[in-house]
């Protein structure tokens, strides 16, 4: 009788990781922030250094102060689909500056868009706020912010 050792190797999971960062590397860098309506979508992706994350903040504050200014509340798209921080300091930047309690405050609802994977996973069963989603597919983000009441 031979003994023969069967060895699993989960491909799927790694080569999605592959794919995953490889797609990411090759997102085309915006870090815009537009409105329509009562939805600020704001687009963080690319590789991206701390100096765009700075820039990127300037302008989707501006946006996000013109609704306090008057009065209004707001939902929020966020797009990190491809997001590459180029050191680990571009995240700890992103972080101190997106959660400010004042632009928090003032929104109705956070959709993040991110890319497939253990790390969207997570943050889905993790999270316990109902005005917060996470998505990797834009048009399902943007309907669910649509029909989210104001």
């Amino acid at each position: 009788m031979s003994s023969k050792k069967i060895f699993f190797i989960d491909f799927m999971r790694f080569f999605r990781k592959i794919v995953t960062k490889g797609d990411s590397k090759l997102s085309k860098q915006n870090i815009s922030t537009t409105v329509s309506g009562d939805i600020i979508v704001t687009h963080l992706v690319g590789n991206i250094k701390t100096d765009d994350v700075y820039e990127w903040f300037n302008g989707f504050e501006r946006v996000c102060q013109q609704f306090i200014s008057e009065g209004r509340k707001y939902k929020l798209l966020v797009d990190r689909k491809g997001y590459t921080p180029n050191h680990f300091s571009v995240q700890k930047v992103w972080k101190e500056k997106f959660f400010n309690e004042i632009i928090l405050n003032n929104s109705k609802a956070i959709a993040f868009l991110l890319e497939e994977g253990e790390i969207m996973d997570y943050l889905q069963q993790s999270n316990t706020k109902e005005p917060v989603r996470f998505f990797d597919d834009y048009e399902q983000a943007l309907i669910w912010l649509n029909e989210y009441p104001i």
